[in-house]
């Protein structure tokens, strides 16, 4: 197995907005102390409790740093990893627009901003795909051609690689390293649950958003 990537360089955020969403997600590592992944909300931030799944903790991260961009997610009820996909896919290269910025490369990726995919064709999971925030500078993986590893702060019921939930467990917050492949122009087209010892890496194009006012 190729060795776990070495820390990124140490990279501010691109917006206030995403230095908000750092802030936010810093909380959250410092103060939980029960975490589990579910289907349904359960927070209460003095007793350390942190219940739900990735798009419940990234719509809570950002109803408290961009509400523009959450109201621009077109979810009827709760938001779901995929009106995140179609989100970014609706923004704009360059500029901001419903509090939403597509990001065109993965090599423009900055601490703060949000990554979403959608469930793979035929993938056996019922859930719409996956969201979270990147905390972390992506870094090429040496290893492999295109490759990206970059560290991240979601909501999953299994860990990443290097990953901050214990194991076994039932999964809830965490920060751990996922490996993004590249097409070579930086656009995302495989994942890797578990970072450089991903047994294999799963096809979805991988999409990478700012948050803005």
């Amino acid at each position: 197995l190729p060795p776990a990537p070495p820390p990124g360089p140490a990279v501010p955020p691109a917006t206030h907005a995403a230095g908000r969403v750092l802030d936010v997600v810093e909380g959250i590592r410092t103060t939980v102390r029960r975490t589990r992944y579910q289907h349904y909300r359960v927070v209460n931030e003095r007793e350390g409790t942190y219940y739900w799944d990735c798009s419940l903790m990234v719509n809570w991260v950002l109803q408290r740093v961009s509400r523009r961009s959450v109201r621009h997610l077109e979810a009827i009820q709760r938001p779901l990893a995929t009106h995140f996909v179609r989100a970014i896919e609706r923004a704009p290269v360059g500029r901001f627009a419903g509090g939403w910025q597509r990001l065109e490369s993965i090599e423009d990726v900055r601490p703060g901003d949000v990554f979403a995919w959608r469930r793979p064709p035929g993938f056996p999971s019922r859930n719409s795909g996956h969201v979270g925030f990147v905390v972390g500078a992506p870094r090429p993986v040496p290893a492999i051609p295109n490759a990206y590893a970059i560290r991240v702060a979601d909501a999953t019921g299994s860990g990443h690689q290097n990953d901050s939930r214990p194991y076994p467990g039932e999964g809830g917050f965490g920060i751990g390293t996922l490996v993004f492949l590249t097409d070579g122009r930086g656009h995302g087209t495989h994942y890797g649950w578990g970072g450089t010892w991903s047994s294999g890496y799963v096809v979805t194009p991988i999409l990478f958003g700012r948050v803005g006012p």
